[in-house]
């Protein structure tokens, strides 16, 4: 397993095999891989559900 930090939250995530990054952070070295960006699966989840309740319609008063 790989070992990265989200750039979200900071968190130390280990990136699973089926994600689709997952080569391409086993290939790097360790400086390159603090470099490059990687959002955790609860992050993604936090931004998706607070961008589709954006899109939502606001209730009136």
């Amino acid at each position: 397993m790989v070992v990265a930090r989200c750039a979200l939250c900071g968190k130390m995530a280990e990136v699973p095999r089926d994600h689709k990054d997952y080569r391409r952070f086993e290939e790097a070295e360790e400086e390159e891989r603090r470099k490059m960006i990687y959002v955790c699966d609860l992050c993604s989840h936090r931004v998706r559900y607070e961008s589709d309740n954006q899109l939502k319609p606001k209730k009136p008063m």
